[in-house]
């Protein structure tokens, strides 16, 4: 499935900058040494919002620490790959669909800390930075995914309504919403490309400035609970 360049990036996207010339070196950590960079750094994720033709949104929900209940698929970012290029690496690893980068679509990002992790000491917790991108699947592909099960204990399709109604992390609401705009900012290029009516152009962007407010702040009404790692605690809303 091909995307228009105008899909890509924009203003509620993202660019890869490379300046000079780059070369990975990464290597394998150990528990302990990970931990200490842990402890000194904020570890850049790429994340995916997974949809369907029908615009319900994928969540897994996870029996892993940071967060232990319905999240994101997705992870760390690898040095030297573009926030695609790892979603399409970890898509493969937790839900074993080959695809190519250029399928995944940036559009927001958000800075996280957690309480916990996987890690010695696991009360250290973990700062991170994670790109948020959409992939819209086939029914094709959903009837393919086979979710990790080390990493997952049960996966849903929800509709947007409900994730924005239920108990669920901040972050998935905040994203299912920029995703929303994003979306209505597509639309409204489309139409000033196509030479669309000047109310049509007017009531696109009275749409997109109603899904750009920004979330209420402050102590959320989620709570992170998981009975498999009997944890449970609150989240707070902060602007940057």
């Amino acid at each position: 499935r091909e995307r228009r360049e105008g899909e890509r990036g924009g203003m509620l996207g993202g660019l890869h900058f490379v300046t000079g010339e780059y070369t990975s070196h990464k290597s394998f950590l150990p528990d302990d040494v990970y931990g200490v960079m842990l402890d000194n750094c904020v570890k850049g994720c790429s994340d995916v919002m997974v949809t369907d033709t029908k615009g319900r949104i994928f969540l897994g929900q996870r029996n892993v620490f940071p967060q232990p209940d319905w999240w994101y698929v997705g992870g760390r970012m690898m040095p030297g790959e573009t926030p695609s290029q790892s979603c399409s690496r970890l898509l493969k690893r937790e839900l074993g669909l080959v695809l190519p980068p250029e399928r995944f679509v940036p559009f927001s990002f958000n800075s996280l800390v957690f309480q916990m992790r996987e890690q010695e000491p696991r009360d250290h917790g973990t700062a991170d930075i994670n790109v948020v991108l959409n992939l819209e699947l086939s029914d094709e592909e959903v009837s393919r995914i086979k979710f990790d099960e080390k990493e997952y204990s049960s996966t849903m399709w929800i509709e947007p309504s409900d994730l924005a109604a239920g108990s669920y992390h901040p972050a998935l609401k905040y994203s299912a919403r920029n995703l929303a705009a994003h979306k209505c900012m597509a639309r409204m290029q489309e139409a000033v490309a196509h030479g669309g009516s000047d109310s049509d152009v007017a009531a696109l962007a009275r749409e997109l400035a109603e899904l750009s407010k920004p979330p209420p702040m402050g102590v959320s009404e989620y709570k992170c609970k998981s009975e498999l790692r009997a944890y449970e605690c609150g989240v707070t809303v902060a602007k940057h």
